[in-house]
């Protein structure tokens, strides 16, 4: 993940993952809005799986653990509130820890 742009009240994050991989459970402090760019990926909510392919909008709840699982390489951008954070949720905490 890589900062792009900052304002006073958002921010743009670039993500860009390999075909097979994936972003683990995490949640966002602030409302979120994924943008494809390219590539084919499932956005995987508790109750609901959503399919992302270039040029799909997917929003995002504050506070609501999700993960992005990878089918094709893929490139998006997430535009989010500038303080937001992102944060893994504790089972991929102890693990990485």
């Amino acid at each position: 993940m890589k900062q792009l742009q900052t304002t006073d009240h958002y921010k743009v994050v670039e993500v860009e993952f390999a075909a097979g991989h994936s972003m683990p459970r995490h949640v966002a402090t602030s409302d979120a809005f994924l943008i494809v760019e390219s590539g084919k990926a499932l956005l995987i909510f508790e109750k609901d799986t959503v399919e992302l392919s270039g040029g799909s909008t997917q929003p995002i709840p504050a506070h609501e653990e999700h993960m992005l699982k990878i089918i094709d390489d893929f490139k998006g951008y997430i535009v989010m509130g500038n303080e937001s954070k992102i944060n893994f949720s504790k089972a991929v905490q102890q693990v990485s820890n």
